[in-house]
């Protein structure tokens, strides 16, 4: 039987600890995961920056899709703000 693997940013939104420990230590959280994948490519990215800069990217990567789903599910941005209301 195959083994099921999370695409890595699937399990940054979904699961807070390991979004924490991906931004501390990318190596280190997608080894401790081990059900996780992640290109060569978004590791390299992540490894290349920061840890601020690597929390302000992935942080951007979870508002992204939750405003996302939340346009989805009650429509767009008004013009005071809030979802559902334009």
């Amino acid at each position: 039987m195959e083994e099921l693997r999370i695409p890595l940013w699937t399990r940054v939104v979904a699961d807070p600890a390991f979004r924490d420990a991906l931004i501390g230590d990318p190596l280190r959280a997608l080894a401790g995961a081990g059900d996780v994948a992640a290109s060569t490519e978004q590791i390299e990215q992540l490894e290349g920056m920061d840890a601020d800069e690597r929390g302000e990217f992935v942080r951007g990567v979870v508002r992204e899709v939750h405003m996302r789903g939340g346009q989805a599910r009650f429509g767009g941005i008004g013009p005071d703000g809030r979802l559902g209301r334009s």
